[in-house]
C-alpha cells in the first residue's frame, strides 16, 4: 500500500472515528513510548461564555455563570511507520480512533480568582466539568460572588483559571492482545471576565451636633454627603429616637443631591428631665430616587447625640461635692481629738 494512499487513509479514519475518553481513570505516561503508526498533533482550545447580566451593584451578591465551549483543531497528521499485514492494520486502524482524542479536554478544573483585588469576593469552590470534545458546550459553571457595598462604579476584571488535561500522544501494538499506551498534558488556560459595578448614589453622615439639655427641646444637626457618582433625587432624611428623646420633628426634606453635594438638616429633640447628661445613639436614613426614578434607601448609620449637664445639675455636684468635704473635715478633726484624749 503506498503512503498516499495510507494517508488518505488515515484521514478519512480520523474524521470519521468516534471519541473515546473517559475522566475516571487516566492511564499514567510511561517512561518510554513504542513506535507508532501516526503522528497527530492539536490540543483543546476552551474558551468561556458568560450567561446573563455582568452588570452589579454595590453590595449586591449574586452568581456568575460561564459556559465552555471547546474549539480545538487538529493542526497536523503524518504518517511515522506503514503498518505492514492485517494485525498491524488493526493496530493503525485502533491507534487512529484514539488519536481523535487530541482536542478533547479531561478533567476540567475552574476556579473563578480575583488576582487585582477587586473588590469583589469570590466564595464558591473551584468547579469541574468530566470532560469536552472539540465543538461542544459545557454545562455552566457557576460562581458566588458579593460586591463590597463600599465598592466605587467601574469595570473589575477576575479571572477563570482553568487546569485540565489532554491526550498528547497514544501507541498501540499486539493485535489481538493490543497493549495501548498513552501519554497525557496537563494544561493551563486562563480567561478573563470582567464585572460592571453600576453607578449610585451613596448617601452618608459627614457630621454631627447637637444642643441637647434635660426638659427642654433642643436641636440635633446632622449634614448628609452624596459620596456616590449619582444624582439622589427628592432625598428625605429621618431619624430614630427612643427614650430619653421625643420627637414629632423626624424628616427633614433634602432635596437633590448632586455627587459630593452635602445638605445641613436639624432636627428637633424634646430630652426628659431626668436624663443623665453623656452621649446617646441615634440612627438616621435617608430615601431618595435614582436616576431611573426608583425609590431607594440608604444604611441605616448610627449618629452620636450628647445630653449637656444643666445649671442646676451642675449646682447639685458642687453642693455634693462641698457636703463631702466637710464631711471627711469632720471626721479628721474628730479622729484627732479622740487620739489627743487617749494620750
Amino acid at each position: 500500500m503506498s503512503k498516499k494512499v495510507l494517508m488518505l487513509l488515515g484521514v478519512f479514519l480520523l474524521l470519521a472515528a468516534i471519541p473515546n475518553v473517559s475522566s475516571e481513570v487516566i492511564p499514567p505516561n510511561i517512561g518510554e513510548l513504542l513506535d507508532d503508526y501516526y503522528d497527530v498533533s492539536g490540543e483543546p482550545q476552551l474558551s468561556g461564555s458568560v450567561i446573563g447580566d455582568l452588570e452589579f451593584e454595590s453590595g449586591e451578591t449574586s452568581k456568575i455563570f460561564v459556559r465552555l465551549l471547546n474549539t480545538g483543531q487538529t493542526t497536523t497528521f503524518d504518517t511515522e511507520n506503514r503498518p505492514s499485514g492485517p494485525n498491524e492494520l488493526m493496530d493503525a486502524g485502533t491507534e487512529l480512533d484514539l488519536e481523535y482524542d487530541i482536542t478533547t479536554a479531561i478533567n476540567i478544573h475552574g476556579t473563578l480568582e480575583n488576582p487585582d483585588e477587586a473588590p469583589i469576593r469570590v466564595f464558591s469552590t473551584p468547579q469541574n466539568v468530566e470532560y469536552l470534545r472539540s465543538g461542544e458546550m459545557a454545562l455552566p459553571m457557576e460562581f458566588g460572588i458579593e460586591v463590597f457595598k463600599n465598592a466605587p462604579s467601574g469595570t473589575y476584571e477576575l479571572t477563570l483559571d482553568l487546569n485540565y488535561q489532554y491526550q498528547s500522544d497514544v501507541k498501540v501494538e499486539g493485535y489481538p492482545n493490543q497493549m495501548i499506551d498513552y501519554w497525557y498534558v496537563t494544561k493551563n488556560q486562563t480567561l478573563p471576565i470582567h464585572i460592571e459595578v453600576k453607578p449610585k448614589a451613596d448617601l452618608i453622615v459627614e457630621s454631627v451636633r447637637s444642643q441637647l439639655i434635660p426638659d427642654q427641646k433642643s436641636l440635633l444637626y446632622i449634614t448628609y454627603r452624596n459620596t456616590g457618582d449619582e444624582v439622589a433625587e427628592d432625598a428625605v432624611a429621618r431619624i430614630t429616637v427612643s427614650d430619653p428623646f421625643s420627637t414629632t420633628d423626624d424628616q427633614t426634606f433634602l432635596g437633590t443631591l448632586g455627587p459630593g453635594d452635602s445638605y445641613q438638616a436639624h432636627y428637633n429633640i424634646e430630652v426628659e428631665s431626668d436624663t443623665l447628661a453623656k452621649t446617646y445613639g441615634i440612627d438616621t436614613e435617608v430615601a431618595y430616587k435614582d436616576v431611573n426614578g426608583n425609590t431607594r434607601t440608604s444604611d441605616v448609620m448610627k449618629v452620636s447625640a450628647t445630653v449637656e449637664k444643666t445649671d442646676d445639675s451642675m449646682m447639685l455636684s458642687v453642693y455634693l461635692l462641698v457636703i463631702i468635704i466637710v464631711g471627711a473635715a469632720g471626721t479628721y478633726l474628730h479622729i484627732k481629738r479622740r487620739k489627743e484624749n487617749i494620750r
